[in-house]
């Protein structure tokens, strides 16, 4: 989590560290009041983890 906090990795990477998915520990940095940073690498790191996932 501190990871992600400090920018240095991706919400799909801190997700799958944690074994979770990513709507889960999107609400786990919310309610310890970490925000969301969220670019284009991130959005197709997320595109490419859901194709291979077959969720698109």
């Amino acid at each position: 989590m501190l990871l992600f906090q400090q920018d240095r990795i991706s919400l799909g990477k801190a997700a799958e560290l944690l074994n979770m998915p990513q709507i889960r520990f999107q609400r786990l940095i919310a309610e310890r009041g970490i925000c969301v940073h969220y670019d284009v690498a991130e959005f197709q790191e997320d595109i490419q983890h859901l194709t291979a996932k077959g969720w698109l």
